[in-house]
C-alpha cells in the first residue's frame, strides 16, 4: 500500500472513530415527565395523568437493543381534573394507592424497529400486580426551547395498552371499559 494511501487511512479513522460500545446513562427529568392514562367510559374519554416519575434510561445509538429502561411512578400523584374521580381511582377498587403506593416498569428485551423508535418489551406492576407489557417507544433530540442549554437531552415517548382487569382493577366493568391507553412522554438528561 502506498504511503499516501496509510496516511489518508490513518486520517479517516481519527475523523470518523467507531461508534462507543458504552450505553449513555440518562435520568428522567422530573419536572417535565408524566405519564397520561386513557379510558371510554360510556361514551365518552376520561383522561388523567401521573405527575411524579422518575426513571433512567441506559441507551447507545450504536447498539440500541442493548439499552434499558426502568421507571417508577408515584400512584398519589394521580391527577384527573376531578376530586372525586381521583378519591375512586387512588381507592382499593382501582390503584389503591396507600397499600401499592408505587406503579414500576422494568425493561427486558429491546427490538430497534429504526433509528429512532424500539419495541420494549418488560414487566408493569401495577396495584402490586407485575405482568408483562410491550411499549411502542420513540427517541429523539428533545424540542424544547426551554431546555436549549441541556445538551445531549432527549424526547423519550412511550405507549401501550393495558387490561385493567389484570391489575384487579374489575369496578363499574358495566360502564368503563378494561382497556386503558399508556403514554410515557419524558424528557431524559444525560447523567
Amino acid at each position: 500500500m502506498p504511503r499516501y494511501s496509510c496516511l489518508f487511512l490513518l486520517a479517516s479513522i481519527s475523523v470518523f472513530p467507531a461508534p462507543s460500545a458504552q450505553a449513555a446513562r440518562y435520568v428522567f427529568d422530573q419536572k417535565r415527565t408524566e405519564v397520561r392514562f386513557a379510558y371510554k367510559m360510556a361514551y365518552a374519554t376520561q383522561r388523567g395523568r401521573f405527575t411524579k416519575v422518575s426513571g433512567t434510561l441506559d441507551y447507545n445509538p450504536a447498539s440500541p437493543e442493548k439499552s434499558k429502561v426502568s421507571a417508577s411512578i408515584d400512584a398519589a400523584s394521580l391527577t384527573a381534573g376531578e376530586a372525586y374521580v381521583e378519591h375512586e381511582l387512588k381507592g382499593a377498587a382501582f390503584f389503591n394507592v396507600k397499600v401499592a403506593p408505587v406503579i414500576s416498569f422494568k425493561s427486558l428485551v429491546v427490538k430497534p424497529r429504526s433509528p429512532s423508535a424500539a419495541e420494549i418489551s418488560g414487566e408493569i406492576t401495577i396495584n402490586g400486580m407485575t405482568r408483562p407489557v410491550t411499549l411502542n417507544v420513540s427517541i429523539a433530540p428533545h424540542d424544547d426551547p426551554a431546555l436549549k442549554y441541556d445538551r445531549g437531552s432527549q424526547r423519550f415517548v412511550a405507549k401501550t395498552r393495558i387490561l385493567r382487569s389484570q391489575f384487579n382493577m374489575t369496578k363499574f366493568m358495566s360502564v368503563i371499559d378494561d382497556e386503558v391507553e399508556l403514554e410515557i412522554d419524558a424528557i431524559v438528561r444525560p447523567k
